[in-house]
């Protein structure tokens, strides 16, 4: 068997079981964006909670020294994701669910997100001396942090839509 087909299977192996599980109902979570929908606001929220409680974790392992790198990626992300939230993809219905336009990007944003963080935490656990360099640990994490900060964008576009349609009807 080839060296790298091997290695591959021994990564595998070694990921903590819960993370398959996790991936699974996040990428099934993803595949539902790819078709225009109706759903309640609380469900909008749920694929943003989870990447924000991950970026959390991210912080909480590596200390208050990444804050500058953690808060500029959020920053660079929010507005990303804000821009990328498309004209007319959400829209208040009369019963206060949301209709959401169905988005391959989003789909594919949460997939480099998965495979991003997984990548850098294989890396980690097979070459340690990289957490200690920190070109390495402050870029990961700007990149880490703008990728998850690209959903909470894109929620916070589609949450001004909602209520500012709601605040409209009441007008």
């Amino acid at each position: 068997m080839p060296a790298f087909l091997t290695n591959t299977i021994t990564v595998v192996i070694h990921t903590p079981i819960w993370v398959w599980p996790l991936y699974g109902l996040l990428l099934f979570l993803g595949f539902q964006r790819t078709r225009d929908g109706k759903i309640h606001v609380s469900r909008m929220l749920i694929l943003p909670g989870v990447v924000t409680v991950l970026a959390i974790f991210t912080f909480i392992g590596v200390g208050q020294s990444a804050l500058p790198a953690m808060l500029l990626g959020l920053v660079i992300g929010g507005m990303a994701g804000w821009q990328l939230e498309r004209e007319g993809a959400t829209r208040r219905l009369p019963n206060g669910s949301v209709w959401l336009r169905g988005d391959w990007w989003y789909f594919g944003q949460l997939v480099i997100v998965l495979i991003f963080r997984y990548v850098i935490n294989v890396v980690a656990a097979l070459n340690p001396v990289l957490n200690a360099n920190l070109t390495w640990h402050f870029s990961t994490l700007l990149i880490s942090a703008a990728l998850s900060a690209l959903f909470l964008g894109r929620t916070a576009a589609r949450l001004r839509v909602y209520f500012t349609t709601a605040q409209a009807k009441l007008a």
